[in-house]
This record gives structure tokens, sequence and C-alpha cells, in this order.
């Protein structure tokens, strides 16, 4: 009963959040190519934004899939806004002229 009872406490005083939502580190090219990914950039487009190749973009994402857990781009996209790791700019919104 003991070790319970210190594992209770144990979780009792970690943060709320820090059990379900470990820190992904990801690259500035990662972030980025997410970033152009909420803005609805295809691979090509951001590749040519980012003065790469097609590969390259697809290299990014696929790190970002392994990292986030996921296996789609749009799941990438979604855990990244959930953990923080990329925001939205409200200024930047289609509806905003």
């Amino acid at each position: 009963m003991k070790t319970q009872q210190s594992l209770d406490t144990r979780l009792e005083d970690a943060p709320a959040n820090a059990m379900f939502t470990p820190r992904v580190q990801l690259t500035t090219k990662e972030t980025q190519a997410l970033e152009w990914c909420l803005k609805g950039k295809t691979t090509w487009e951001i590749a040519r934004i980012q003065s790469c190749s097609e590969s390259t973009i697809n290299f990014h994402f696929s790190n970002i899939r392994r990292k986030f857990a996921v296996r789609s781009r749009n799941a990438a996209v979604f855990k990244a806004l959930e953990s923080g790791a990329i925001t939205v700019d409200p200024s930047q919104s289609r509806d905003n002229p």
C-alpha cells in the first residue's frame, strides 16, 4: 500500500497537463512547414517558399508525423496547434479582408 500512496502523491504534485502533452521539439524548418500547411499551402508551394525541393518538405512532414505520433499531415497540424508548437494568427484569417 505504501508504494501506491507515494505514487498517488507524485501524481498529485505533477502539473495537470504534464503527463498528457509531452513537449515535441521541432526544428525551425518543420515549424515553418507546419505554419504554411495551416495556411493551406501545398508541398510544392511550401518548397518554393522555403527554397528547397518537394522531397525535403515531405521529409520534414515525415519527421513531424513521427514526432507527434500521427499518420496524416492534418493530424500533425492539429497536434501542433494543441501543443502550442504553432499558433493561429487571427489577423491572417480568411474572413478578415
